[in-house]
C-alpha cells in the first residue's frame, strides 16, 4: 500500500457553491430546508452545507433536490438511470461531517438510481414535493 487514501467515486465532483433547493422526507412530506447551499456536485451525487441550528438529516433518508440547469448537465452521464420526483432528483444521505465547527454540517447525498429502490420505497415516496 502506498499510503495513498483510495478514490470511492464513480464520478469526480466539481466545486459548484450555490443556492440549494433541496427537501427532506419526513414521515409522508417532503418538508423544505432553507439556508442549504450546494458545496460540489458530480454525476452520481453533491455535498451541501447546513446551519448547525438546522435540523440535521439523518443517514439513508431520501432527500428532494430541484433540478437545476447546472445540476441536469452534470447529471446527463447517467441520467436516465436516475430516480426522479416532481420535477426533481431523489436522493440519499450517505454521510454527515462538521463543516465549520459549531457553525455548520456537511451533508453528502447520493442520487438514487432507479434499480436501487424497489416498488413499494417509489410508491411511498410523495408525488408532490411539499
Amino acid at each position: 500500500m502506498d499510503g495513498t487514501k483510495e478514490e470511492k467515486r464513480e464520478f469526480q465532483r466539481i466545486d459548484h457553491a450555490a443556492p440549494l433547493n433541496l427537501k427532506i422526507l419526513c414521515g409522508e412530506h417532503f418538508r423544505s430546508r432553507n439556508g442549504v447551499i450546494t458545496r460540489n456536485v458530480g454525476a452520481g451525487g453533491l455535498l451541501f452545507r447546513t446551519a448547525v441550528e438546522s435540523s440535521v438529516p439523518a443517514i439513508s433518508c431520501f432527500v428532494w433536490i430541484e433540478r437545476s440547469t447546472e445540476l441536469s448537465e452534470i447529471c446527463t452521464p447517467i441520467e436516465n438511470d436516475l430516480m426522479f420526483r416532481a420535477g426533481g432528483l431523489v436522493g440519499r444521505v450517505v454521510r454527515i461531517a462538521e463543516g465549520e465547527p459549531d457553525i455548520s454540517y456537511d451533508i453528502a447525498v447520493r442520487f438514487v438510481r432507479k434499480e436501487e429502490m424497489t416498488k413499494d420505497e417509489i410508491r411511498a415516496l410523495p408525488a408532490e414535493k411539499n
